[in-house]
């Protein structure tokens, strides 16, 4: 194989390292972006249930939990 070959498919090859490199940074920030909302969307859900948990209880036990 000519030398200017193994150069040209040695490019090519750190070119596509560096690109799926690139591609697997971009969908490790999606993935903790996406879990960052989920949490957010999970402890807004979770305080809404409580709240809502809160407002039916009976009168006498809203009295005695203070």
């Amino acid at each position: 194989m000519p030398l200017s070959t193994d150069k040209e498919l040695q490019a090519r090859l750190l070119k596509e390292i560096y690109e799926l490199s690139a591609r697997k940074q971009k969908l490790e920030n999606d993935i903790r972006n996406l879990d960052a909302v989920n949490k957010s969307v999970q402890e807004t859900a979770a305080l809404r249930d409580i709240e809502a948990y809160k407002s039916q209880r009976p009168l006498s036990a809203k009295l005695f939990s203070r």
